[in-house]
């Protein structure tokens, strides 16, 4: 709107003469009929558009321009994106309850003090520029009607483009404001955010659930493993490497079971049960349990130190 507004202010002031000119002709040549008595509707209806088509011809420009230029800017500013949601039928604008919530909104109050102070703006900028000419307007009494008249309307065009660019200034800011304003309220609360990652990765709680299922059957089928473990290497007391090796079927050793502290426990325990030999070999222990995962074989640089714990073992079991 201010655009437009200010578009057209600037076309009256660069056709304004032309315009007057193009009035002043049309009057003439309208009341310049040679008989009164012969006129018809007809006759007057064809006199009247042949005497304004000028004068028409130049306000329609003008109107259409600045309707031209105001539907481009209005454009520009939603990215050429053409949507009809606004004028389609929706009882809810006829709704009285809906209506008054608009009404007494924030919203609306906040919208009600821009207007305000876009008011108050172009109000004090037209007042300023009619105070600086009002002395010599008290001089029109004694001009010529003429030139009290093109003075008034340079005074008056003065006033129109200062409210206008007032009012595009007013414009530029205000759409800046209602963007961010605008991106601002697509954001998302934290609770929003909180219960779209739930969406998207499940909930927290079921999560963690699952994650403690999975470690217990992971849990349970290792302690499944430790009866067909070799040998269990031990801190003694914080870890405890379970490691199998059968010279006809493994190439190297592997580490079948391990953990710590409760786990090693439960380890040792289960190794009792099947009379599998616990070595005490804390850095041999530390090495395998931070080193190795389940199901790996043990690195080269360990050969040596597990085949003394095999030998070991070989050998209690041969006395």
């Amino acid at each position: 709107m201010a655009v437009a507004f200010l578009f057209m202010s600037v076309a009256l002031m660069i056709f304004g003469k032309t315009l007057i000119g193009a009035i002043e002709v049309a009057w003439e040549t309208f009341f310049s009929l040679d008989d009164f008595d012969d006129v018809t509707y007809t006759s007057l209806f064809s006199k009247t558009l042949g005497s304004f088509k000028d004068t028409a011809m130049l306000v329609g420009g003008v109107i259409l321009g600045a309707m031209g230029v105001g539907i481009l800017v209005g454009a520009f500013q939603t990215r050429f994106l053409i949507s009809f949601k606004a004028i389609r039928f929706d009882l809810n604008r006829i709704n009285p309850v809906q209506g008054f919530k608009r009404l007494f909104s924030m919203r609306s109050f906040f919208e009600l003090v821009k207007a305000l102070i876009k008011v108050v703006i172009v109000g004090y900028v037209g007042y300023s520029a009619f105070r600086d000419k009002w002395k010599e307007m008290l001089e029109y009494p004694m001009m010529f009607p003429q030139d009290a008249a093109a003075h008034m309307v340079g005074v008056l065009f003065n006033i129109i483009i200062r409210a206008g660019i007032a009012l595009l200034a007013l414009a530029v800011f205000d759409y800046f404001f209602q963007r961010w304003e605008y991106e601002k309220s697509l954001r998302m609360t934290k609770q929003e955010v909180k219960e779209e990652m739930k969406d998207i990765e499940g909930n927290p709680e079921i999560k963690r659930r699952q994650r403690q299922m999975m470690v217990e059957i992971l849990r349970s089928r290792m302690m499944q493993e430790v009866p067909k473990a070799t040998v269990v290497i031990t801190n003694p007391t914080h870890v405890a490497v379970a490691i199998r090796y059968n010279r006809e079927e493994d190439e190297v050793p592997t580490v079948v079971a391990k953990g710590r502290d409760r786990i090693a426990e439960k380890i040792k325990q289960i190794a009792r049960e099947y009379n599998i030999p616990i070595v005490r070999n804390p850095p041999l222990a530390w090495e395998l349990y931070d080193r190795v995962e389940l199901g790996e074989e043990i690195p080269p640089d360990l050969y040596r130190a597990v085949a003394e714990v095999l030998v070991y073992v070989y050998s209690l079991k041969e006395v």
